[in-house]
């Protein structure tokens, strides 16, 4: 062994040199062989599969069961609690509807009896009821002039001469009434009419009611009629806007007795005829009221074999029937008739 040589175990320098690749650079370490695999994937992998596949499962589940709930959701709130919300809303409709016809009888009977010709005064009329947007559209109304106008007449008979007859509201002159019809989805359709200064609601297959009375009042023997008169016919509007009723009192009449040389001729009753399409509203408001208990009152169809547009069943507008009411007022100490002619505009 030569001096200075460095010392190599032989088993050691062999694996140096099988390790090293030519040129010095080291060779990569040699790969052991994998594990054989078998025709199924290891045990965890399967477990690992299947809790996978129950994770997949579950969404399409939970959407299909909220979709469900979605569903059964907006079923019912379509088939009930929309149903009843709008018929709140036609029911209240009807009610505001009413209060705005009212208004133009408080108004006018106002008008008349202050007499100032030239006054003014303008009504609001709410044709659409209230929505529940996005499902449910405001339903509509229509106002329209009366099919046949209502008539008023009074007789009467004074001392010292025949018996006279006051045409109030006549054939040749056009009434005082219009009629707003709703047109409701969820509550039974309705009409509310201004007939003769009342105010009257009438469905369908019911029996009209006043629930605005007229300016016709016996007060302690004394017989006073205010009775408008429009001096031409109303338009007709539609839809669910405001609609706005305009009146201008052009002329007063007013006519009373006992005056200078006249009576009432004692024994000889008052009578006061109305034809109406409402003849069941006006027959009944005139049996309520206590102060006419001594009065005698009658209804008669104008149309023979119709007897219904007295007591029952109203159709009456539309077919353009009428009924006659006549009230006989025993000899009242005094009579004042007062007729007020409105021009009336619609827009």
């Amino acid at each position: 062994m030569a001096t200075g040589a460095s010392y190599m175990p032989r088993a050691h320098a062999m694996h140096r040199i099988s390790t090293a690749s030519p040129g010095g650079i080291p060779a990569t370490p040699p790969i052991p062989p994998s594990r054989p695999r078998g025709p199924f994937p290891p045990r965890v992998a399967v477990r690992r599969w299947r809790r996978r596949g129950r994770r997949a499962q579950v969404a399409p589940v939970a959407t299909i069961l909220g979709l469900l709930l979605v569903v059964t959701f907006i079923a019912t709130y379509l088939s009930t609690t929309l149903p009843n919300q709008m018929s709140i809303n036609d029911l209240n409709h009807d009610i505001q509807i009413e209060n705005q016809v009212g208004q133009v009888g408080i108004v006018t009977g106002r008008l008349a009896t202050v007499g100032v010709v030239g006054s003014e005064a303008s009504f609001p009329i709410s044709l659409g009821s209230a929505s529940v947007p996005p499902f449910a559209a405001p339903d509509p109304a229509v106002v329209e002039p009366l099919t046949n106008w209502s008539q008023m007449y009074v007789n009467y008979s004074l001392t010292n001469s025949v018996g006279a007859r006051v045409a109030i509201s006549a054939a040749t002159i056009p009434g005082a009434g219009f009629l707003v019809s709703l047109r409701n989805t969820y509550a039974p359709v309705a009409d509310v009419a201004y007939d003769e200064g009342g105010v009257v609601f009438a469905q369908p297959g019911g029996v009209p009611t006043m629930v605005d009375p007229p300016s016709i009042a016996l007060t302690h023997g004394a017989l006073s009629i205010v009775a408008p008169v429009f001096a031409n016919r109303i338009g007709a509007e539609a839809g669910t806007t405001t609609a706005e009723i305009g009146v201008r009192l052009t002329t007063v009449h007013t006519f009373a007795v006992p005056v200078t040389g006249y009576s009432l001729t004692s024994g000889t009753p008052v009578n006061i005829t109305i034809i109406t399409p409402f003849a069941a509203a006006w027959l009944n408001y005139f049996d309520a009221q206590a102060s006419f208990s001594g009065s005698t009152i009658s209804c008669l169809p104008t149309a023979t074999g119709v007897h219904s547009v007295c007591s029952t069943s109203y159709e009456y507008v539309a077919a353009g029937l009428l009924g006659k009411v006549t009230i006989s007022v025993p000899t009242p100490a005094s009579l004042s008739i007062t007729q007020s002619y409105f021009a009336v505009t619609l827009s």
